[in-house]
């Protein structure tokens, strides 16, 4: 096995280790309503994240490599910083007026939520640039360390102020970001040594010019709007109960929704780093017959693994809830297979919008993601009201999340002949099956041997089965 699959794969498998360790923890400190509390404040986050961040980020990664080669990155880098320190000051605003007067979050202290936010936007946004950064110019083993040490971390301090200071969302929260937030000072030191750059003001100065400036807005601002129906489709729903219903039910919903993300966010990191950088410079030529393979190696690759995953944590939802929360939470397993499948969709859709990237035609990922968006936010406010509304509101997300992936597929076509690989998804739903071994145990309270078997099995089985899946794939790109 080639030694780069060796490293990301095994800081990957300790990435989901802390991130699930981190998901027990925090189940049984906190109260069902300051868990609550976690997932309203991580979707106001999102808004920022989503919105105003992500679609600059994307930007970045598309231009890294050639910034790379002209020696230019951490000039570029000086114009972001000056972005998201504006951003991180509007974002007090626009938090208190919410606050205030839309009487969001009303069960927390307003100016520790404008305070923790305003940082996050800077300190997290930096952290989540510079590390993937240096992998994405194959720095693997630095990435992998420096991604350990956010988490690791993060997780210490997180249990030192609940039990320190407060038992509270916020207290947890902020541990995660002092670890953000250190980890990416020493990561912007390392990286600076690796690139070998000097910050060159008169090279700001000439990027920083209407005409670029007009160029860089044409690809993030229909991406900025996609971006925001993304975040209405997978996390507005969250402010929605809150208001409507109450924390204690949105902890149920978003833990088990959550913990079903964990697990798809795992494979999907993996995937990405091993195949993006890849990708991304393949997808760096004239030729769209060059790019076109690309994204279909990339889809081919990535797609069966996510349709396994989805059958698995389907079958093992009660089990892995289980294992990876406190007994309190015991009833949200039937949120774990709900968020299996919005996981699904979501990822699927991921995939799709790289295409757009490529083609450098992000305008065409509005159409499915405000369709997604505008359907989710409907549906919930709707579903909100029922007498049943435990399975409503999951329910539609994840048709609002099936909507935004139909389209997406339906409008990618349109750019690119894209090829998603139907025999490998056969062979992958075949290869699934098996995970059924685990349907007689449903109806039984889960004892903590019997889920750790039932895991423990399941997973090795995915692994093996998804590795020989992938196996001519990863000898043909030399992964």
């Amino acid at each position: 096995m080639n030694k780069n699959i060796v490293v990301i794969t095994l800081g990957r498998v300790l990435q989901m280790v802390i991130a699930l360790i981190s998901v027990r923890v925090f189940t049984s400190l906190l109260s069902k309503g300051e868990v609550g509390n976690i997932y309203l404040i991580n979707s106001m986050f999102g808004f920022f994240g989503l919105a105003l961040i992500n679609p600059v980020g994307l930007y970045l990664n598309r231009k890294l490599h050639r910034w790379a080669e002209e020696g230019v990155i951490l000039s570029r880098f000086l114009v972001f910083n000056a972005y998201l320190a504006i951003l991180a000051l509007l974002s007090a605003g626009v938090v208190f007026a919410a606050s205030r007067y839309g009487r969001v979050g009303e069960t927390i202290d307003l100016r520790l939520l404008v305070l923790f936010l305003m940082l996050s936007v800077y300190f997290t946004t930096w952290n989540q640039t510079i590390v993937p950064a240096l992998n994405l110019l194959n720095h693997r083993v630095s990435f992998v360390v420096f991604t350990l040490l956010t988490l690791g971390t993060g997780l210490l301090c997180s249990i030192l102020l609940v039990q320190y200071e407060a038992a509270t969302a916020v207290s947890w929260l902020s541990g995660q970001l002092v670890a953000q937030a250190v980890v990416a000072v020493a990561a912007l030191v390392y990286f600076q040594k690796m690139v070998q750059e000097k910050v060159s003001l008169a090279a700001v100065r000439q990027v920083t010019t209407r005409e670029n400036l007009f160029n860089v807005l044409h690809f993030v601002f229909p991406l900025g709007c996609t971006t925001f129906f993304m975040w209405l489709q997978n996390q507005s729903y969250r402010i929605v109960i809150e208001k409507a219903i109450g924390t204690e039910f949105l902890a149920l919903l978003g833990l088990g929704i959550g913990l079903a993300s964990n697990m798809a966010g795992a494979a999907e990191s993996l995937i990405q780093q091993l195949y993006l950088p890849g990708f991304y410079r393949d997808i760096n030529t004239p030729d769209p017959a060059r790019r076109t393979a690309a994204w279909n190696a990339m889809a081919q690759l990535t797609i069966p693994v996510y349709i396994s995953l989805t059958i698995m944590v389907s079958c093992l939802a009660p089990f892995l809830l289980h294992i990876l929360a406190s007994k309190k939470f015991g009833d949200a397993y039937i949120f774990v297979i709900y968020g299996a499948w919005i996981e699904f969709f979501r990822m699927t859709a991921g995939i799709l919008t790289s295409v757009a990237h490529a083609e450098m035609q992000t305008k065409y990922l509005l159409r499915s993601y405000c369709f997604g968006g505008l359907a989710a936010v409907a549906g919930t406010v709707w579903a909100a009201r029922l007498e049943n509304y435990a399975q409503a509101i999951p329910l539609v997300l994840v048709v609002s999340g099936l909507i935004a992936m139909t389209v997406m597929y339906l409008d990618m076509r349109k750019i690119m002949p894209i090829k998603v690989g139907i025999r490998r998804l056969r062979k992958s739903i075949l290869l699934s099956l098996p995970f059924a071994v685990s349907l007689p145990f449903f109806g039984q309270e889960p004892t903590m041997l019997v889920s750790l078997l039932l895991v423990g099995i399941c997973g090795c089985y995915f692994i093996a089965s998804q590795y020989w899946l992938a196996r001519p794939l990863l000898k043909e790109h030399a992964l």
